[in-house]
């Protein structure tokens, strides 16, 4: 069971100074949308800028259907916004800086554009790699080599 905590009228001016000296400081959302014609996801800040971003590219919403990101709201006087349908949470400060999600999140998503990716130099280097005979094989240890020949037994 959690225990109450007594908050004094101090620390509640206090807290909320500090909230307003952070409004002050740093943009924070007022509104957000989901515009399903375009799929992306609008935020109006506290400093008169707008910011568009497609809506699936952030971690948690890449798989949400437009029903799901119809319903947005603004958390913590504006600095996140939740999304209850596919319950996630995103801080708008990061997204501005183009985090769209973890580490983990953004190293698997430009690893699979790098992948992708089609170029004169690309191709002409998968060419110069065939003509040495492809990728090298993987150097086996000692203790893998005797498993392996266990394996074949």
């Amino acid at each position: 069971m959690t225990a109450l905590v007594e908050i004094t009228e101090r620390e509640m001016r206090e807290a909320e100074e500090r909230s307003r000296k952070y409004v002050a400081e740093n943009p924070v959302a007022l509104a957000a949308i989901f515009r399903p014609e375009d799929g992306r996801l609008s935020i109006e800040l506290s400093n008169g800028a707008s910011f568009a971003i497609p809506a699936r590219l952030i971690q948690g919403l890449e798989n949400a259907s437009n029903d799901d990101l119809e319903l947005i709201e603004i958390t913590g006087s504006g600095t996140g916004l939740y999304f209850p349908a596919v319950d996630t949470d995103i801080l708008v400060l990061p997204l501005l800086a183009g985090v769209l999600g973890s580490r983990s999140f953004m190293a698997r998503r430009m690893g699979k554009a790098g992948g992708a990716s089609r170029s004169a130099v690309k191709a002409e280097a998968a060419r110069a790699n065939g003509a040495r005979g492809g990728r090298p094989r993987k150097a086996v240890t000692g203790s893998e080599e005797a498993s392996l020949i266990r394996e074949k037994k």
